[in-house]
C-alpha cells in the first residue's frame, strides 16, 4: 500500500485597510466579495494539488507499463 502525502495548505486573512469600516452597507458588501475571491484561491490550490497529483499517478503508470 502506497500512502499519499498532500502539501498542507494555510489560510491567512489580515484586515484589509483599502476599505472603511465607517460604512456599514459598503463594508459588509466588500467583506462578501472578499470572503469570494478568498474561496476561489482555496478551490485553485485544491485542483492545482488534484492535477499534480494525478499527473504523478499517470506518470507511474506509464513507467509501469513500460517496463
Amino acid at each position: 500500500m502506497q500512502l499519499m502525502e498532500f502539501p498542507k495548505a494555510r489560510i491567512v486573512i489580515k484586515e484589509n485597510p483599502l476599505y472603511d469600516n465607517s460604512d456599514f452597507a459598503s463594508s459588509k458588501s466588500n467583506k462578501k466579495t472578499h470572503l469570494d475571491v478568498m474561496s476561489v484561491m482555496m478551490a485553485d490550490v485544491t485542483t492545482e494539488t488534484a492535477i499534480a497529483e494525478m499527473e504523478r499517478k499517470i506518470n507511474l503508470s506509464m513507467k509501469v507499463v513500460e517496463e
